[in-house]
């Protein structure tokens, strides 16, 4: 029947959500007819998923980018977090404790502001050619690791600042594969066994943010959105210039985690990235100067090896 009618489904998903006490967050999916073409249309409060023009993920094309020379480097706090890793069902994501008292900020670059590390999102593929949610000329890599702040001078948490202007900065770390896991990635990797299903939580202790970075003091930048429902236009997305690493064991630990709970398990939990939306005349910068000579030679936008 929903071969037939797409629009009947998409109301009856409306109906159902509006008749339970089940919330939004719970009936999204990245597939079928409540994935990411539906998600301005099953909740109105949504509609910049379907009419936005200032979206997330893109694809950066090395080519087409600003150099700008007032852009400063990034700055990130080296205090150490805590928190816990949530199968939402969606994605993984790692919420810092709300009751710990050092908070890590993230300033410089192209913040005006300073903004307060809140959140990281997982997004990965089922295969190695597919995973992030950005893309440098159309390379996608097997993963995309994406840290979220709050802008903490104008608002009072990140529930408020998503929905304001610069409310939130967005950074962006591509995953490799490779031999060597990056130290701060396996304090995350190493609950993974813990987090199989929907709804299954654990703690994540004593997380340096600044060390799970890649040491590149490049990256590109543009203004745009949050790469789930509400799709909010509010994103300052940093993506930085070199990836992290993980080992094929700990990408296959990944792909194991599931989407629905132990009774009904449902897919994998990989697969879960928004398509590419359209930069719509925006300008993408970097503080790469690519007409500056290294010791190898040019400079090179962005490695994928």
């Amino acid at each position: 029947m929903c071969a037939r009618s797409l629009l009947l489904c998409v109301l009856g998903i409306i109906a159902v959500v509006n008749e339970s006490e089940a919330s939004w967050e719970e009936w999204w999916t990245y597939d079928g007819i409540s994935g990411p073409s539906f998600w301005g249309l099953i909740n109105p409060q949504w509609s910049l998923c379907t009419k936005g023009r200032r979206q997330s993920p893109i694809n950066i094309e090395p080519d087409k980018l600003l150099f700008d020379r007032h852009l400063r480097p990034v700055h990130v706090d080296k205090h150490r977090i805590s928190g816990h890793l949530h199968n939402t069902g969606q994605f993984l994501v790692f919420r810092a404790d709300r009751e710990a008292k050092i908070r890590v900020n993230i300033t410089g670059g192209p913040l005006a502001y300073h903004y307060q590390f809140e959140e990281i999102y997982i997004h990965y593929g089922m295969d190695d050619g597919h995973g992030s949610e950005h893309r440098i000329n159309n390379y996608a890599f097997p993963a995309e690791i994406q840290v979220y702040g709050f802008n903490a001078e104008l608002y009072h948490n990140m529930s408020e600042a998503q929905h304001k202007s610069q409310g939130l900065v967005a950074i962006s770390l591509m995953v490799q594969l490779g031999e060597v896991l990056n130290p701060e990635l396996q304090i995350i990797t190493s609950v993974f066994s813990k987090v199989i299903h929907r709804g299954d939580t654990a703690p994540v202790r004593y997380l340096s943010l600044r060390s799970l970075l890649p040491e590149t003091p490049g990256y590109m930048t543009y203004e745009g959105s949050t790469t789930h429902p509400g799709c909010w236009e509010t994103a300052v997305w940093l993506i930085l210039n070199k990836p992290i690493y993980i080992t094929a064991r700990e990408l296959y630990a990944l792909r194991k985690l599931m989407q629905g709970p132990v009774s009904t398990p449902k897919a994998p939990l990989g697969n879960n990235s928004r398509p590419l939306q359209g930069l719509h005349y925006r300008t993408v910068r970097t503080n790469i100067d690519f007409a500056k000579p290294t010791r190898g030679g040019t400079t090179v936008p962005y490695r994928t090896t």
